[in-house]
């Protein structure tokens, strides 16, 4: 349904995400595939119950779900020298912050996140404009 001339027009979290994922392919450069992959990552806290509901679903997909331990600048630069296409993650707001400074260093970019009492829904992809 459009909204009234002159209204706005809500976005939900899934059209949010399903845009984000959509920009690589729409931007249709090959380069970007070459250098970023199409791995996408899922990445938890699995000290905290919405992490472990998380890779749970995770696995219920068949998707690879990591857990976020250890060093984290290591862990992230680790993470980002395999060139994933999208990483998605649901952690503590602390790891966020650190997996996306190493992400940025990387040319990685939030698309997404929502803050769910101390869990944090996230997700970071490529930067694709210049």
């Amino acid at each position: 349904r459009r909204p009234a001339r002159g209204g706005t027009m809500k976005l939900s979290r899934r059209g949010l995400l399903a845009g984000a994922a959509a920009v690589p392919a729409a931007a249709g450069l090959a380069s970007w595939k070459w250098k970023h992959g199409h791995e996408t990552v899922l990445l938890y806290d699995a000290q905290i119950p919405e992490g472990r509901a998380f890779a749970e679903a995770g696995r219920a997909w068949n998707r690879a779900v990591q857990p976020i331990k250890g060093d984290r600048i290591r862990f992230g630069q680790n993470l980002f020298a395999r060139r994933p296409a999208m990483v998605q993650g649901v952690s503590r707001q602390a790891d966020l912050v650190l997996i996306e400074e190493v992400g940025a260093e990387a040319g990685y970019e939030r698309v997404a996140m929502e803050a769910e009492g101390s869990a944090f829904k996230w997700t970071l992809m490529p930067r694709v404009r210049g």
